[in-house]
């Protein structure tokens, strides 16, 4: 019916040609803005320019406009208020365009229209960030037109929403119904691509690479072929596959054909010497992109996986702390750069902690010190096995420092949540309640031990805590009646001889050592 409308519109046009301009006008003006908004359509070419485009869809709005004010009552309006919503959406006017779709669907629900109008509704939802709604109309959309030509691309649409919502494999879901349903081989590469995508954003790199692999055969484009081969080198040097990576990012790099397209290949090539355990290689191939690269977003880059291999391979904080305080001022705009700052500056108080004198020091402040770089490799540098080995030399080698308790908590804690190991977890907690059994740290292993599953185990050490508690209690309780009776007997000496001055043993009463936890009693 669309195409018809558009013939009647032609004809139109045709017949009252001769009518005057009056009579023609509302035909004409709907008619050039079809034409300017095809043309603005077709100028999306890297010679186009951005303000033209914009322009031309301006013009777009105005004449659709027009004809919806003048022309009210028009047989045509319905086309004009959809072609005002195609400008306005491809203006980025995402919440004006909305209304327009919605005023389609509500006011002219028989148009030829209204099944593109809430795929596009999704749309301009979508890049409102409003995802709910947006997901609820490509889901009206796919029950009611499951033929519709727009059918695939509300596929995507629902695929790119999941993927927003932080619903991975929903979004895998709707991908692969664009396989399923038949699609044209080009769209189901490019479902198949944005699967693989998914996957190596989340680290699943084996089935990112089987994603890449079916897409990847002859008669493909350069520039899709070389993103996938990219991405695919890097997959094999993540999952040990190391001479094919090396493999694929040569072939890039004797097939690149611009300034932009080596230095991602070199740094791919830079893994998989990693991958291979070459790590000379892989540094000099870094150096290569830094030399050849300067103050750019790929040296930032190579600056900082210089200093993830210093960290985590070779073991040298003050090589890595040295590559890390570069990455800003080689671009900073890097995505890099932020953490690499954060780096930077945890290596140094990691390396001024354990370059301080130890003369003179007490077992309480060396305990406090060994804890610090425990905390800095945690919650700075995400080392969770490093992390974990100072927390333990805290117990080990100070177990009645006073943050002793804190390092059994958090060795414990590293072991449920960042190494996944439940058993040795639960030995740890109820190792912290029996050693440290009045510490404020007993509540969270506790609740810890609950969460395991272990709420029989958790019963048992929460009376054992309680009862030494309650014997801290009684012990104190006996010292305050203890001061008292010395401040009693010291009052009757001054009443008795004059003393100015209590003596010595009646100056300070007793100090409450039991502690208890913060948030209530246990």
């Amino acid at each position: 019916m669309r195409v018809r409308k558009r013939s009647i519109l032609a004809a139109a046009i045709a017949l009252c040609a001769a009518a005057g301009p009056l009579s023609c006008a509302y035909y004409n003006t709907l008619y050039n803005a079809r034409k300017i908004y095809r043309e603005a359509e077709k100028s999306t070419g890297a010679s186009a320019s951005g303000r033209d485009r914009r322009e031309k869809y301006q013009k777009v709005v105005e004449k659709c406009a027009k004809v919806i004010t003048e022309y009210p009552k028009s047989r045509w309006v319905d086309d004009a208020v959809f072609l005002m919503g195609m400008a306005l959406l491809r203006q980025g006017e995402h919440d004006k365009s909305a209304r327009k779709f919605q005023e389609i669907l509500t006011n002219f629900p028989k148009s030829d229209y209204a099944p593109q109008s809430r795929h596009w509704l999704a749309v301009a939802r979508y890049g409102k960030q409003e995802y709910e709604p947006a997901l609820a109309d490509v889901e009206r959309f796919i029950a009611d037109h499951p033929r519709h030509e727009l059918i695939f691309e509300t596929f995507f649409l629902g695929g790119d929403i999941k993927r927003a919502l932080g619903e991975d494999e929903d979004a895998i879901a709707y991908y692969e119904r664009v396989v399923e349903a038949g699609a044209k081989a080009e769209l189901i590469d490019e479902a198949r691509v944005r699967s693989a995508e998914l996957f190596y954003e989340r680290g699943d790199y084996e089935r990112a690479a089987a994603n890449f692999e079916r897409v990847l055969r002859k008669g493909l484009p350069w520039e899709r072929r070389y993103r996938i081969s990219l991405r695919l080198g890097e997959c094999y040097a993540r999952t040990g596959r190391c001479g094919e990576s090396l493999a694929i990012t040569t072939d890039l790099l004797a097939k690149a054909t611009s300034a932009q397209e080596a230095p991602p290949v070199m740094l791919a090539r830079a893994a998989g010497y990693e991958c291979m355990d070459s790590l000379g290689a892989a540094l000099a191939a870094y150096d290569d992109v830094i030399s050849r690269y300067p103050k750019s977003l790929f040296s930032a880059e190579a600056y900082y996986r210089k200093g993830v291999l210093y960290d985590e391979q070779l073991d040298s904080l003050r090589a890595a702390e040295a590559a890390f305080s570069k990455v800003g001022g080689e671009f900073a705009n890097s995505v890099f750069a932020t953490e690499a700052l954060e780096k930077s500056a945890s290596m140094k108080r990691l390396m001024d902690l354990r370059r301080a004198s130890a003369a003179g020091e007490t077992p309480d402040q060396a305990a406090e010190k060994i804890f610090m770089s425990a905390e800095i490799e945690l919650l700075r540098l995400g080392d969770a096995a490093k992390a974990l080995a100072g927390y333990t030399a805290v117990l080990d080698s100070f177990p009645a420092a006073a943050v002793a308790p804190r390092a059994a908590y958090a060795a414990a804690w590293i072991e449920r949540h960042r190494l996944d190991r439940p058993d040795s977890a639960v030995a740890r907690y109820r190792a912290l309640v029996e050693r440290y059994p009045r510490s404020p740290q007993v509540l969270g292993a506790l609740h810890e031990l609950r969460a395991l599953d272990e709420g029989e185990l958790a019963a048992r050490l929460r009376a054992f805590a309680d009862s030494a508690l309650a014997d801290t209690a009684a012990a104190n309780a006996e010292l305050r009646a203890a001061a008292a009776a010395a401040s009693a007997a010291a009052a009757s000496v001054r009443d008795t001889l004059g003393t100015t001055h209590p003596p010595d043993t009646a100056r300070a009463a007793p100090v409450d050592t039991a502690r208890t936890a913060p948030g209530g009693d246990r």
